[in-house]
């Protein structure tokens, strides 16, 4: 597992930032480096100091974070703002820590 992105944008007048949010779990890593595999990526969940979810990661030119740049897709990155249900759905699809971040009740 890694966890050195070091990526921060600015959505609707609010800071995101990898380094300054707490690192929630791993959604996908499949290996390889972005700037040499196409399909290779990393994407983790973050949490803001405030408590707002967000997906950080980087990819390949035919991943998820790719970037459209002098006519072709190229490695890239990103940030993207999601609300605690989808938070709470990527963590249960990816068997992460639910329980720490939201409550469950017994089936």
């Amino acid at each position: 597992m890694r966890n050195d992105l070091q990526i921060r944008r600015i959505i609707g007048g609010r800071a995101y930032d990898t380094e300054t949010a707490q690192f929630v779990h791993v959604l996908c890593n499949n290996g390889g480096h972005v700037a040499l595999d196409f399909h290779a990526e990393y994407t983790a969940l973050y949490r803001t100091r405030r408590g707002a979810f967000f997906v950080a990661g980087e990819s390949g030119a035919c991943g998820r974070w790719k970037h459209f740049r002098n006519g072709g897709y190229g490695p890239g990155c990103g940030i993207e703002v999601i609300g605690d249900t989808e938070a709470r759905r990527l963590l249960e699809q990816a068997n992460g820590p639910v329980e720490t971040f939201f409550d469950v009740v017994e089936g």
